[in-house]
């Protein structure tokens, strides 16, 4: 399994910009496989950070988890990926998302965000292949762009990150990396998600091993396993609103069908979605913590003492086969700075690592 650190800097995020890069660094030598940098609204420049973080590492692919078509026009997203790619031959990775939970630019919509990551893909890819592009799309439009260097590669990684069934099928029709980004930890949910990435596949004829499978899983490790869990429970929360359609971004969303698997008590999702708002406010109010049960909070987060959570992903790798990644949204239990808190739990993760990728699961034997 390759595992990625990645959700910086996020909301509430106040370190300076060269600990992201300490974090970039400690992250490769505790085992890490990639490194995710968030592309949020007026927070450190997502490109610059990749770019700090791969002259730093070695080893450590670094990834845009996520960009989105509408920040940035994709003839300059290239460019950038690119230019990347070439100080760091190989460790680039470009992730794209339909930037549905983002402030928007071209007012309060995102026109026809399916459309726009598919031809933000073509129009990357065209350019890394050294090609002059002329594009007329339902939303992008191009005239005669053409790189004035050499991009190293043409076939820099490509990942989607998807939670609606119809990004889930572009995704499997498209990206070199499939990433499944709900944060609902729910086998029979993946499953259909996996399944939606497959109809993508077939219709694009892509053999369903051509490319790589990642979740994204809310994270909290400490050898305090109380402390990890009552950490856990804000991105769970968070998770918990997504996956119900009830906060701001994802309210009215026609392409969303709250799953089948999910069991949190309306109460719960009513009280979360009117007293609290997770863009704004990084702390989830104490008395709503209360309410997320420890069945609930595991449905939502990997949280406890490295071993226990060790445990846990090997039974996630012997339930979804299909699942060659794992993307971590860290969250640091109480008591420490916020710096301090993610570099004790890269610690934690080595032994996550080791114990995980050192096992043979049963599938495999």
């Amino acid at each position: 399994m390759k595992f990625t650190f990645g959700n910086l800097p996020s909301i509430g995020w106040e370190e300076p910009t060269g600990h992201l890069v300490e974090l970039a660094q400690r992250a490769e030598a505790a085992g890490f496989d990639r490194f995710g940098v968030s592309d949020w609204r007026f927070y450190q420049d997502c490109f610059v950070v990749m770019t700090a973080c791969l002259q730093g590492t070695t080893r450590l692919q670094v990834e845009s988890l996520v960009t989105d078509p509408y920040v940035r026009h994709p003839s300059l997203t290239a460019a950038a990926h690119a230019t990347m790619d070439e100080l760091a031959p190989g460790r680039t990775i470009m992730g794209i998302g339909g930037g549905v939970e983002q402030p928007a630019f071209w007012g309060e919509s995102r026109p026809h965000p399916l459309d726009a990551v598919r031809e933000t893909v073509e129009i990357c890819r065209q350019m890394w292949r050294g090609e002059r592009v002329d594009f007329e799309g339902k939303v992008m439009r191009l005239h005669q762009a053409q790189l004035h260097f050499v991009a190293p590669r043409p076939n820099i990684p490509v990942l989607i990150a998807a939670r609606g069934r119809r990004m889930l099928r572009l995704a499997g029709e498209l990206a070199d990396i499939v990433h499944l980004a709900s944060f609902f930890v729910n086998v029979g949910h993946h499953r259909e998600n996996l399944a939606a990435v497959c109809e993508g596949a077939r219709a694009a004829g892509r053999a369903i091993d051509s490319f790589e499978v990642d979740i994204s899983m809310p994270c909290s490790i400490s050898p305090d396993r109380d402390a990890a869990r009552e950490a856990a429970r804000r991105p769970a929360a968070q998770g918990i609103l997504w996956t119900a359609a009830a906060e701001r971004y994802s309210r009215g969303r026609t392409d969303w069908v709250r799953p089948a698997q999910f069991r949190v008590p309306d109460d719960v999702v009513e009280a979360l979605s009117s007293e609290w708002d997770f863009w704004t406010q990084p702390q989830l109010p104490a008395h709503l913590a209360r309410l997320i049960t420890d069945d609930i909070l595991d449905d939502f987060a990997l949280a406890g003492t490295a071993e226990e959570c060790a445990a846990r992903l090997r039974q996630i790798q012997e339930d979804l086969p299909r699942i060659t990644g794992l993307r971590i949204y860290a969250v640091p239990p109480a008591g420490t700075s916020l710096y301090q808190g993610y570099v004790d739990m890269i610690e934690q993760f080595e032994t996550v690592i080791r114990l995980v990728n050192d096992a043979v699961p049963t599938w495999a034997s």
